[in-house]
């Protein structure tokens, strides 16, 4: 009897690891599919900007600030990954600020967290 319940907890913890795997693997295929294609600031006006990323852990919400066709600032309005790095954000925001762009060296480690941020800023930046 003790056997079988060993056994029975052991088929459990399995089911449970690999449908977390398949969870975490599947979201890290679908981000290495998102296209980025840049901004062009020279149409965005003087503003506040809100963008959205969505899917599944990745999704996202920020607001970019432009002045003067440059980005000033970004700043995270609700983001789904609880655990967010600060590090890898602020990261991330400065190369985007520092190059004025969106095509920017990737954060080891952190290639799909920041594609999501990415994809956000340019959706605020295109839907002006």
């Amino acid at each position: 009897m003790k056997k079988k319940k060993i056994i029975i907890a052991g088929i459990g913890i399995v089911v449970v690891l690999s449908t977390g795997v398949f969870a975490i693997t599947r979201d890290l295929s679908y981000m290495r599919d998102v296209e980025l294609r840049g901004v062009n600031l020279t149409t965005v006006a003087d503003g506040h900007y809100t963008g959205t990323f969505e899917h599944g852990r990745f999704t996202n919400t920020l607001t970019v600030q432009v002045t003067d066709n440059q980005i000033q600032n970004i700043a995270i309005d609700n983001d789904v990954f609880a655990a967010r790095v600060t590090n890898v954000s602020d990261e991330v925001f400065r190369r985007v600020i520092e190059a004025q762009n969106t095509e920017i060296n990737t954060v080891t480690g952190a290639t799909a967290t920041m594609t999501a941020y990415l994809k956000a800023i340019e959706n605020a930046l295109s839907a002006n």
